[in-house]
């Protein structure tokens, strides 16, 4: 007799820790996300979307399509196509999202493609304006001892050191000497 109450209480330990309070915890994060991704609060979404990733040892099929769907809406393009491209993966054309996964991932895919045309184009206007964007910084590395700061010359005989005549040796050069140079405007700071 004493048998049945210990198999009883077995059985229920392991129905209890088959679900975790961690999984509801989860399940929980991730619908609280798609609550918000469907309110058009993405970047909200994102950051739960996010946080279970960070957290959960096994990624649920859903939530690739969730993330996929919300990368969409926030412009991260790339990210969306990857993540569509896995729930799709995963669940193949019978899982629940299927149809959406697919529309959301053809959309993503022609945005992705628009916006890579327009930073072609932008970068084509940039290069026939002849000013160089350096991105904030003060200091790029020499295009021309690509950081050494010495420069190679192949001799008849032996390869020949010399210290770099625009950076003078350093690896970097101002943003305004950078944009000299790809004008062929700089001179070189030493005379060889």
């Amino acid at each position: 007799m004493k048998i049945i109450p210990s198999v009883l209480l077995l059985l229920l330990v392991v129905s209890l820790s088959a679900q975790t309070p961690v999984d509801g915890f989860f399940s929980k994060k991730i619908d609280e996300a798609v609550d918000l991704m469907n309110i058009g609060e993405y970047e909200k979404a994102n950051e739960g979307f996010s946080y279970v990733l960070k957290n959960i040892t096994s990624v649920p099929t859903d939530l690739a399509y969730y993330f996929g769907k919300n990368s969409f809406h926030l412009k991260k393009y790339k990210q969306s196509i990857n993540w569509l491209n896995k729930y799709i993966q995963l669940k193949g054309t019978r899982g629940r999202f299927y149809d959406d996964a697919v529309e959301t991932l053809n959309l993503a895919e022609d945005a992705y493609i628009d916006s890579s045309k327009e930073r072609a184009k932008n970068m084509q206007e940039d290069m026939a304006s002849g000013e160089f964007d350096c991105g904030g910084m003060e200091k790029i590395l020499c295009p021309v001892c690509k950081g050494e700061g010495v420069v190679f010359k192949k001799g008849p005989f032996e390869t020949l050191y010399q210290t770099c005549p625009y950076s003078e040796g350093k690896p970097y050069i101002s943003c305004s000497d950078y944009n000299l140079f790809m004008k062929g405007e700089l001179e070189p700071k030493i005379k060889y």
